[in-house]
């Protein structure tokens, strides 16, 4: 079992607090301080529209920070991971692009009253005039940037915060002095890192330490707090998809506990896993005529689960000492946006598809080799295939390019590549080459090959039965997360397109 199930069942045995409604020890509803953690943001300013439920979106998250700070309860922002970039060697066609998003992050965030961010591997390996601009740009501290170790310090309302944040491949002995010199003026250490697991426990199991706030994890979902030594560690997801906010009770010295429903809900989903597989193999065994001493040894162990499993459920008033509780809340679509920050994002989306209209403006897709075949555009698939040429028409396939020129992203690099046909192909197209009307949109082409040798010569097939690997280039995870191949190849299936006309 892992030692953060039993750890838990113990506190739940001895009382504990529900995220909402309950009780606080001494009976205080109010957090001494909040915390509110941001990992891994990598840049993104929102998620793109082509999945299902899109999460995340800079202007979702600045309307969610505002509202927590509407409380009487001290709000700290801390950011920690690879924060503005999200790849460490950007090729030189996205230099431009990827810096001016970078400045209108730092720009915004400088509106939410962070109090402290960690640059991550990534941001740190991009060029040191550009990181020296962006920094200086900065309203908000960049713990370690220079250093191995720094700490800030924050009153919270009268609770004394260091802030410290340690470099990525630190050593350890210097955040271990940084963290040992703010001991002596702090209520409460949280420590701002980049880096493994493994970095993250051994920073939280350094004396002193209540909180590793982890970046660097790369994880598509948050991970509910876990302790190492006496601190815990706080991740938050990535791409901002969203912000885990930790209320922090604190009674006096000493090390908190974990309170959380969402920890205690993972616990019981751990501990009813284990459960059922034990029961079923403790059947399996009795019908197999296992030996009986065995069998009593194994039903101890299944009764030992269900008491904690029970512990679990008992709810009681009145835990003792310093607790928090920590809750991850989701940017879903729903959430509202802050319109300030929607308007300096759609500023943005404009400022970049002039930039790059210039920039690349005659930038021609690679020539044509000896073996290679140009495209054409779906238009001239027309004459011959008229009822498919409709069907796609009404397609979405055949409107992708409208919905970016709808949001002036038509030459934006992360998203042009995916609506239009042949990119970046010989004989295709490029951000801004042969987009006149043939190739826009994700055309024939797209599934059947490059079609100018068929044009010429009927006689000549093309590709009939279109592989997987023809879509999932952008029907992947990131942006067509309810992508499934066959699915989605018997939609297309239509009478004029793959079946007779009827």
């Amino acid at each position: 079992m892992r030692a953060w199930v039993a750890g838990l069942v113990v506190l739940m045995a001895m009382g504990c607090t529900s995220e909402k409604g309950d009780r606080q020890p001494g009976g205080d509803h109010t957090p001494a301080l909040r915390l509110a953690v941001v990992t891994d943001l990598k840049g993104y300013l929102e998620p793109c529209g082509c999945t299902s439920r899109p999460l995340g979106g800079i202007d979702r998250m600045a309307a969610k920070v505002r509202s927590l700070g509407e409380s009487e309860v001290p709000v700290l922002l801390v950011m920690g991971g690879d924060l503005f970039f999200d790849t460490a060697e950007l090729e030189p066609a996205r230099v431009d692009q990827a810096a001016r998003n970078a400045h209108t992050l730092v720009n915004i965030l400088n509106g939410l009253n962070v109090k402290a961010a960690l640059p991550g591997q990534r941001d740190r390996a991009q060029n040191p005039e550009l990181l020296a601009k962006l920094e200086a740009e900065a309203e908000f501290p960049w713990l370690a940037f220079q250093g191995d170790a720094e700490v800030i310090r924050v009153d919270a309302n009268g609770v004394r915060v260091a802030v410290i944040g340690v470099r990525p491949n630190a050593d350890l002995d210097a955040a271990r002095a940084a963290i040992g010199t703010a001991q002596a003026e702090t209520d409460v250490t949280v420590v701002v890192m980049s880096g493994s697991r493994r970095d993250a426990n051994r920073l939280a199991a350094i004396d002193g330490v209540d909180f590793v706030v982890q970046g660097g994890l790369d994880e598509d979902d948050p991970v509910a707090p876990h302790q190492s030594g006496r601190g815990w560690v706080i991740h938050a997801s990535r791409q901002g998809q969203g912000l885990t906010v930790v209320d922090v009770f604190r009674q006096g010295p000493g090390e908190f506990s974990d309170t959380s429903e969402w920890s205690r809900r993972l616990a019981r989903e751990n501990l009813d896993a284990q459960i059922a597989d034990l029961s079923r193999k403790i059947e399996g065994w009795k019908k197999s005529g296992a030996d009986r001493a065995d069998l009593e040894v194994q039903g101890d162990r299944l009764a030992k689960l269900e008491a904690q499993r029970e512990a679990l459920d008992a709810s009681a008033d009145g835990a003792s000492g310093n607790t928090f509780t920590a809750q991850w809340i989701e940017l879903d679509p729903d959430e509202p946006s802050d319109a300030q920050v929607t308007g300096l994002m759609r500023t943005h989306d404009k400022a970049v598809n002039e930039a790059n209209r210039k920039a690349f403006a005659d930038l021609k897709p690679p020539p044509l080799g000896p073996n290679d075949i140009a495209f054409v555009g779906s238009k001239a698939c027309s004459t011959c295939h008229a009822p498919a040429y409709a069907w796609w028409q009404t397609h979405p396939h055949g409107h992708a390019y409208e919905t970016l020129q709808e949001r002036n992203k038509e030459f934006n690099l992360d998203c042009v590549g995916c609506h239009v046909t042949g990119y970046n192909q010989p004989g295709g197209s490029t951000v801004t080459w042969n987009l006149d009307g043939a190739l826009v949109d994700v055309g024939c082409e797209s599934c059947h090959g490059p079609g100018a040798a068929h044009l010429k010569n009927p006689t000549l097939d093309m590709v009939r039965n279109p592989p997987e690997s023809a879509c999932i280039g952008c029907h992947n995870e990131e942006h067509s997360d309810q992508f499934n191949y066959d699915t989605y190849r018997e939609a297309v299936l239509v009478p004029g397109h793959g079946l007779p006309v009827q």
